[in-house]
């Protein structure tokens, strides 16, 4: 089903590529003020194209790529290859090292209608449209979106176990993760991973977001060439994919972070809530152990004196709207989104996010309400694979930001035109 194909990539210079570690990041750090701050100080970080502060204009961000080509800051390869890309890191609930595996090529962008590449979320309209203003003028691929897919025979781990024994880049991160890559670029090897990926489907992880640009931007380009064959570039998307089978996933929740409310009280906030949930209060942070919240509908309400464990009142979710199916409208981010955001505080749809950030880590929402960066954080259990892949074998996406797949793709690494 999915087709796919080597590339001619785009690396930073050898000379560069000696400070990769300082010259790479996960794109979703671009949520913190203090880690942009610092990334933006380095001229080459490969934010300044990736995820550029001064855009829009967009033509800021083109000027930047086209001078990084004729300063060779990056350079071109000259033979097509495939990437073998492997992450080393250490789950914290059990402690152990583990491993994912997999390799980055070009993908063709096809439309979710085709049932070929499957999201598992939804996603910000403003989002979208910015990374597809950004493609338009850079034409360039800066961090593969992540995607997976499962073989329960694991053709292909053979060929990326031997590749990635002889890695071009290393690169451990802020959190200690180990980032290796390769090249492949033997021809019969090529001709059997697109063979073995013919009949596949897959399911986009992490990267909902640059995915819809790319398919947005092939479809203007196709309508502006009628002509067109569909092999051009602009018909491609830089991912990297992984065996559901042989590696593992590493899923982490993503807590709400509340700010800007206009006119909020808290009090006003909690009798409202009342008529949806219960609470008891938690007496300090510790109380939240590793895993604060493993029950069903139940959330952690971080207020700037007081933290609450609430539960929706059983009665309550027989108000939720019953044209959403039952496998989304029993998901713990539809409960929030609905009886919190929506019905609480009366903000519905895409407005929700002009109030929302993210975050991983249930300490940064503690910090960040402390602070008064934020109102008040909502702490969620992490989801997991079973319930995706439910989602997705029954063609429904979940809220945005659900899912949070650790560790992130490390981008800078390679780069591709668009």
């Amino acid at each position: 089903m999915a087709t796919i194909r080597p590339f001619l990539a785009w690396h930073y210079n050898h000379f560069l590529t000696e400070r990769l570690t300082e010259l790479t990041a996960p794109l979703s750090e671009t949520m913190h003020d203090q880690r942009q701050a610092i990334f933006y100080r380095e001229p080459y970080h490969y934010y300044h194209i990736a995820s550029p502060i001064d855009t829009p204009p967009y033509h800021n961000a083109r000027r930047r790529v086209e001078n990084w080509k004729l300063d060779k800051v990056i350079l071109p390869q000259t033979v097509p290859a495939i990437y073998v890309y492997r992450q080393t890191f250490r789950w914290k609930e059990d402690d152990l090292t583990h491993t994912r595996l997999g390799f980055i090529a070009l993908v063709k962008a096809e439309n979710y209608s085709q049932k070929i590449i499957l999201p598992h979320e939804n996603t910000i309209e403003k989002a979208v449209t910015h990374r597809t203003h950004l493609l338009e003028e850079t034409q360039m691929q800066t961090i593969p979106t992540h995607g997976f897919y499962t073989d329960k025979d694991c053709i292909l781990e053979k060929y990326l176990l031997q590749s990635i024994g002889q890695p071009i880049s290393q690169v451990e991160d802020k959190n200690g993760n180990l980032h290796e890559i390769s090249r492949l670029e033997n021809p019969e090897t090529i001709a059997e991973i697109i063979k073995v990926m013919q009949n596949r489907q897959i399911w986009i992880a992490d990267g909902h977001h640059r995915y819809e640009s790319s398919v947005r931007y092939r479809e203007e380009q196709l309508a502006r060439n009628p002509q067109a064959t569909g092999e051009e570039i602009f018909n491609y998307h830089l991912m990297w994919l992984t065996n559901t089978e042989s590696s593992d996933l590493g899923i982490l929740p993503t807590h709400r972070l509340v700010h800007s409310l206009p006119n909020f009280s808290e009090s006003e906030f909690l009798n409202r809530l009342s008529n949806y949930f219960t609470w008891q209060e938690n007496e300090t942070e510790a109380d939240l152990g590793i895993a604060p919240c493993e029950n069903l509908w139940t959330f952690l309400l971080v207020l700037p004196q007081h933290t609450y464990r609430i539960c929706l009142k059983p009665e309550a979710y027989s108000q939720f709207d019953s044209s959403l199916p039952e496998v989304i409208k029993g998901l713990d981010l539809s409960i929030l989104h609905h009886f919190i955001l929506e019905k609480t505080l009366g903000i519905a749809g895409q407005k929700q996010f002009e109030y929302l950030d993210f975050t991983q880590y249930y300490h940064h929402c503690y910090s960040e309400v402390a602070s008064g960066k934020a109102q008040f954080a909502i702490i969620t259990r992490r989801i997991t694979l079973p319930e995706i892949e439910k989602v997705i074998q029954n063609g429904y996406t979940m809220p945005a930001k659900t899912t949070y797949f650790f560790p992130k793709v490390l981008g800078g690494l390679v780069f591709s035109e668009a």
